[in-house]
């Protein structure tokens, strides 16, 4: 998943803004770590484990790798109330007229549901609300709620009963009927705590703007992919990108929630083609079971064709099967990349998606579990460019940028990929902020994190962080984060998580 989660909406609070484009979407993704960091002198340095995943997601706010996106600039503090100022000629996407809500195409069901049930048969009912998870959420809640932008919902207020009633009435409500419900204030708190708690997001700073879309009535798969193209267009803003997060209906002892299989809302299919792949190697897994759905490519097929959405209904709709939704081409706002030295740079055709939607995720909040809750931060420019165009599993380009470029690449003593890495990036961040499309660069962000770092001590608690993660993919060393020791990731407390059941549908396995 991308690296940082994309910022989410400033729905009250920081005067940190984020990027003036978007920051890299990397989804927080990852477990969340305990971490009470300690300074190291600089060069020594944990090695870092293996990077696994897709590193795309938004970074900046909540910025994620496979992960959302800010531009070059240096963005200046805010008041609390503010969000960052627009960047100036952001292209225009979409359009004001309401539109009609997309009917999902039904396709023969596949073997198995996304539950892992048979078609036709209602999935296995989860297991009751643990009182105590539950009561430990809320205790927190109400520990943190004065805190500045921590829980204030627009048109909402601060919680006005105590924390002792509440408690019971949720105990009460767990003991009748295995669940509870979650008020606007506590959804809202629980989401911007996970997006605090991820371990593999540099854009941690912002978790207070994240801006919350409550769907949690929604189930029906038709609805769920008009709402996950609602998100787009208003997380989108014409490049301005906005954090944001759609809750949709959760799993209970009765029913469960629906299911989005796509690893991103936005995502490029990758179709094999004669033992070669044109498009995203990653996701050929996913486009084969879209098309075996009744998905058909545009026609010439390219490297860059939105996939469609795939979701699986919650409730009477859970035993029906995924079903597909393509998305309108004005709800995805693209990047053509061009080089600001190199003119052939525009010949090599290279576009990329504006907005890092992390989509199959679940997020946990005082043991209830929503295993469709989408949400973005904006890209940082080493997502795009040293990870998804670089990597030899992905698009693969450092080869083709390097001979354009006349650099010897006979040994990779010449540091050919580095530097062709180096000038990919730099491509992708000129790109984005011609356009005015909010994007991170790997060196602001990492000075904001720790001022992230700074704010957590202070108040009092620990910071997850994934090394491997936060250190970005090029000039690392370069970078403050780089120079430091952090505790390992833990697995409590609100968060977002990846179980392999969302893995397995992500790459295109009906299990």
């Amino acid at each position: 998943m991308a690296r940082g989660m994309a910022t989410m909406a400033v729905v009250e609070t920081s005067t940190d803004a984020g990027p003036t484009t978007p920051a890299t979407g990397t989804p927080v993704g990852a477990d969340p770590v305990d971490a009470a960091t300690t300074a190291v002198a600089p060069g020594a340095t944990r090695p870092p484990a293996t990077r696994t995943g897709d590193p795309g997601v938004a970074t900046a706010p909540l910025v994620a790798a496979p992960t959302a996106a800010v531009a070059p600039v240096e963005p200046a503090p805010v008041a609390a109330s503010e969000e960052p100022a627009a960047p100036a000629a952001a292209p225009v996407v979409g359009t004001e007229r309401p539109r009609p809500r997309p009917r999902p195409t039904p396709a023969a069901p596949p073997a198995a549901t996304a539950w892992g049930a048979p078609a036709g048969q209602r999935p296995a009912p989860v297991s009751a609300v643990d009182p105590a998870e539950a009561e430990e959420f809320l205790r927190q809640f109400f520990a943190e709620a004065e805190e500045p932008g921590a829980t204030t919902v627009k048109g909402g207020a601060a919680p006005s009963t105590s924390p002792e009633e509440r408690i019971a009435a949720v105990r009460e409500e767990i003991a009748r009927t295995g669940t509870y419900v979650h008020t606007t204030a506590e959804l809202t708190f629980g989401a911007r705590v996970a997006w605090r708690n991820s371990a593999r997001c540099i854009g941690r700073l912002y978790w207070r703007s994240l801006h919350l879309r409550d769907r949690r009535h929604v189930s029906a798969p038709d609805e769920v992919a008009a709402e996950c193209i609602g998100h787009l267009d208003e997380a989108t803003r014409r490049g301005r990108i906005r954090s944001t997060i759609t809750i949709f209906a959760p799993d209970t002892p009765t029913a469960p929630g629906p299911r989005i299989w796509n690893e991103q809302l936005i995502r490029y299919a990758g179709y094999r083609t004669g033992g070669r792949v044109l498009g995203d190697p990653r996701h050929v897994g996913f486009t084969d079971h879209a098309r075996s759905l009744g998905w058909v490519p545009p026609s010439p097929m390219g490297r860059f064709d939105v996939l469609p959405l795939v979701v699986s209904g919650g409730g009477e709709w859970a035993e029906k099967g995924p079903q597909f939704v393509g998305i309108p081409a004005e709800s995805v706002l693209e990047v053509d990349l061009h080089h600001p030295d190199h003119r052939w740079f525009a010949d090599l055709g290279l576009r990329w998606h504006a907005l890092p939607v992390i989509s199959n995720m679940r997020l946990d909040i005082g043991g209830i579990s929503y295993p469709a809750a989408p949400f973005n931060g904006w890209y940082m420019a080493t997502e795009i460019g040293a990870r998804n165009l670089s990597d030899a599993d992905r698009y693969d380009m450092l080869r083709e940028v390097a001979e354009k470029m006349g650099l010897d690449t006979s040994s990779d003593r010449t540091m050919w990929r580095d530097r062709a890495a180096v000038e990919l990036t730099l491509a992708v961040q000129h790109s984005f902020d011609v356009a005015g499309v909010s994007m991170a660069d790997h060196h602001g962000e990492s000075e904001r994190f720790l001022r992230h770092l700074e704010r957590e001590e202070q108040a009092g608690r620990t910071c997850p962080v994934d090394w491997s993660w936060i250190v970005p993919p090029i000039s690392g060393g370069l970078t403050p984060v780089f120079h430091r020791y952090y505790d390992e990731p833990t697995d409590t407390g609100p968060m977002f998580r990846m179980d392999p059941q969302a893995a397995a549908r992500a790459g295109g396995c009906p299990v």
